[in-house]
């Protein structure tokens, strides 16, 4: 079975943030870093358990780097040996924050 893949209001919120901060002085920059956010979220289909878990900042939270950003996702069920339905983006955020300030 295929994941399904979500994006929660603010990880799209986000995004567009990042994409508008970008594109001001940059607009080829920001077209690339919008491309390299959806590649590296597409690999999640595939492969959900691929970023690290970061229960410091979140017990359930599972992190992919795209530096300088982060994606934070969470999995659904998030239980080893079991087929995951749902991968949910919930920030994506420059790595450099208070990432547990997020939560």
């Amino acid at each position: 079975m295929t994941a399904k893949l979500l994006w929660t209001p603010r990880a799209r919120s986000d995004i567009k943030k990042i994409y508008i901060d970008i594109g001001r002085n940059q607009p080829a920059s920001a077209e690339r870093y919008l491309q390299r956010f959806r590649s590296r979220v597409e690999l999640l289909i595939a492969h959900p358990r691929l970023g690290e878990r970061h229960p410091e900042i979140f017990p359930s939270v599972r992190m992919l780097v795209e530096a300088p950003y982060v994606i934070l996702y969470e999995i659904t069920p998030d239980a080893d040996g079991r087929d995951v339905e749902i991968i949910e983006i919930v920030r994506v955020v420059d790595g450099r924050r208070d990432l547990k300030a997020l939560f």
